[in-house]
């Protein structure tokens, strides 16, 4: 065992396991499929939603992200309220869903419709947020 603090994460050869091993004495390791993984981080993104600090409520416009490119997504109103719900497909985490108020779902698709036919035509329209 290296003398690193940190776990050590490893994929199986078939793609199927993971096997995270923490640098105890003597050592522990976990070893989890798929379905196990998906609920391990369900559950850590339930703690963290709590967690202080939290995370910023307001998105800086410029920074470098690792995006996903072109992902799934479906869309459909709410059954009780009619908002529209957004399902969107993240091959990190799975399908996440959002719901969206009538007025958030109406500026998000002009932007993205202004954005996809024209181009930002200033600063404003480029970054505009909810």
């Amino acid at each position: 065992m290296s003398n690193s603090e940190e776990p050590r994460w490893e994929l199986d050869d078939e793609l199927k396991t993971l096997s995270i091993t923490f640098p105890t004495d003597p050592p522990v390791a976990f070893v989890l499929d798929a379905e196990a993984v998906s609920k391990l981080i369900d559950g850590v993104g339930q703690i963290r939603a709590e967690m202080l600090p939290y995370y910023q409520e307001s998105w800086k416009g410029g920074q470098m992200v690792n995006a996903v490119l072109d992902p799934h997504w479906y869309s459909e109103p709410d059954a009780l309220l009619g908002e529209s719900l957004l399902h969107i497909r993240d091959p990190r985490f799975g399908w996440l869903h959002y719901a969206l108020p009538r007025e958030s779902a109406r500026a998000l698709g002009t932007l993205l419709l202004h954005q996809a036919d024209e181009g930002p035509d200033d600063e404003q329209e480029q970054h505009r947020k909810n």
